[in-house]
C-alpha cells in the first residue's frame, strides 16, 4: 500500500476505541497504547495487509473534526473502518469530535 504525499486530504468517519480492551495494549504498528495515547488506528483499505506492519506506521497526521483539530500518530489498524476513516483513542475523540455519546463524527486528515 502506497503512502500518500503530504498535502493530500482524506475524509471519513471517526470512531473511538479503548486499546487495552479492544485489540490489546500493543498496536498493529508495535508501540504500546492506551486511552490517553495520541494515536489512531488507520482504516483497513489504507493500512494494507493486516498481518504486516504498514508503511503508514509511525506517520504523524493532522485531524480535523466538528470539535477541533489536533495531531496524532498512526499506530494501529482498524480492519472494519472504511477508506479515509480513523479509529481514535478516547482522548483524541474528545478533542476532535466531542462527547462520546455522539459515537462518531465526520473528519478530514492529512500527513504532516
Amino acid at each position: 500500500v502506497q503512502v500518500s504525499k503530504r498535502g493530500e486530504t482524506f475524509h471519513g468517519t471517526a470512531t473511538y476505541f479503548h486499546p487495552a480492551s479492544e485489540g490489546g495494549p500493543i498496536g498493529a504498528c508495535g508501540p504500546r497504547e492506551n486511552d490517553n495515547s495520541l494515536v489512531v488506528a488507520l482504516n483497513g483499505p489504507q493500512y494494507g495487509k493486516m498481518s504486516k506492519k504498514s508503511s503508514w506506521c509511525g506517520k504523524k497526521i493532522k485531524i480535523t473534526g466538528p470539535h477541533g483539530t489536533t495531531t496524532a500518530t498512526i499506530n494501529d489498524a482498524c480492519p472494519e473502518c472504511g477508506h479515509g476513516s480513523l479509529d481514535l483513542t478516547p482522548v483524541l475523540f474528545k478533542k476532535v469530535v466531542g462527547d462520546y455519546k455522539i459515537g462518531e463524527g465526520h473528519i478530514s486528515w492529512s500527513l504532516l
